[in-house]
């Protein structure tokens, strides 16, 4: 993921409306991806590694189309 400062809080909304949304997103240990989302939400740089970690290819691209426009 490429997320820039300016884009953080679009895009944790976007993370969290999909966790409400659906249990088991993300797809791989939806739990322990949650639990550490809260730990790395505050800035691009750990964003992008919690997306790297958690996201596939095709959840990376809906979310960097939902930030970005």
């Amino acid at each position: 993921m490429h997320l820039k400062d300016s884009e953080v809080d679009a895009a944790c909304h976007y993370i969290r409306r999909h966790m409400e949304m659906h249990s088991w997103w993300p797809k791989e240990q939806p739990g322990e991806a949650k639990r550490e989302f809260e730990l790395m939400c505050g800035t691009a740089l750990s964003l992008n590694v919690w997306c790297d970690r958690w996201l596939d290819e095709g959840q990376c691209k809906k979310l960097e189309k939902s930030v970005t426009g």
